[in-house]
């Protein structure tokens, strides 16, 4: 089965069991691929448990520098804030994006770097994951065009843009060309009437993107930024909560999903 299918299969599930009319739309889902999150409709936790964290999380990369881009290795040092902050926006995500029951998969605290010539994701890509996996991307710092703003591409009418995963399931999963680097098709479309978005913010700013929207982060010039980065999946079954050590990892594991969608949550309690 392939992603696309088994979200279709979580969608009218989660439709049935709330006995709703009607779903948050499909259409906007893949055609407007990245959005701001409204934190300011968000529990009051949500910021409390942000603010918890950046500042561990700030002692920790002053401490252990590591360029191009540094990687907190134990995300569960932060179990108590991460769920708290889930409790909101993969409840926000359910009810107005996917129309479906997520749990958290993924989660990566790092931060970025001044650099000389781009590297890794500081080039426009594409994750080349599925296209019903999202990341959530949250500031733990003041951004703004100095301090390495996560940027993407978007279309004439201000959308982010969607490429297509080689990677849908176990019908199809193939590597993409060029590593899903997107150098030669961003200047093309930068040639077309396509331009770009940097996310600028302060602290608490969210903003979450489809995998496979062209995006990148910007180095550093002046300062230093941090985040969080909150990968969530569909399930046809409700997790018992968004995030656990059963079934969220981070930089310990590859960040590829697992080809099959029917593997979940529920085959790694």
């Amino acid at each position: 089965m392939d992603y696309d299918d088994y979200f279709d299969l979580c969608r009218e599930s989660y439709k049935m069991e709330f006995g709703l009319d009607k779903l948050p739309n499909l259409k906007s889902f893949y055609d407007d691929p990245v959005v701001r999150v409204p934190i300011e409709t968000f529990s009051s936790l949500y910021m409390e448990s942000i603010l918890s964290i950046k500042d561990r999380v700030k002692d920790y990369f002053d401490k252990n520098p590591n360029p191009p881009m540094a990687e907190y290795p134990t995300n569960f040092d932060f179990k108590f804030e991460l769920s708290n902050i889930a409790k909101d926006l993969v409840k926000w995500l359910e009810e107005e994006r996917y129309g479906c029951h997520l749990y958290v998969d993924k989660i990566y605290i790092y931060r970025t770097y001044p650099l000389e010539e781009r590297v890794s994701s500081y080039i426009w890509h594409y994750d080349n994951n599925p296209e019903e996996i999202v990341k959530n991307i949250i500031y733990l710092t003041d951004v703004d065009e100095n301090n390495s703003p996560f940027e993407y591409m978007t279309d004439s009418d201000g959308r982010g843009v969607l490429f297509e995963s080689t990677r849908r399931g176990t019908e199809m999963w193939e590597p993409a060309q060029n590593n899903s680097r997107l150098n030669d098709e961003a200047e093309h479309l930068f040639k077309n009437g396509y331009s770009s978005k940097k996310v600028l913010g302060p602290v608490g700013t969210t903003t979450s993107f489809n995998n496979d929207a062209g995006h990148r982060v910007n180095p550093i010039i002046d300062g230093y930024r941090d985040v969080i980065n909150i990968r969530v999946k569909p399930t046809l079954e409700k997790a018992p909560e968004y995030i656990s050590e059963k079934y969220t990892t981070g930089y310990e594991f590859s960040g590829a999903v697992n080809r099959n969608p029917e593997l979940s949550w529920r085959q790694l309690v």
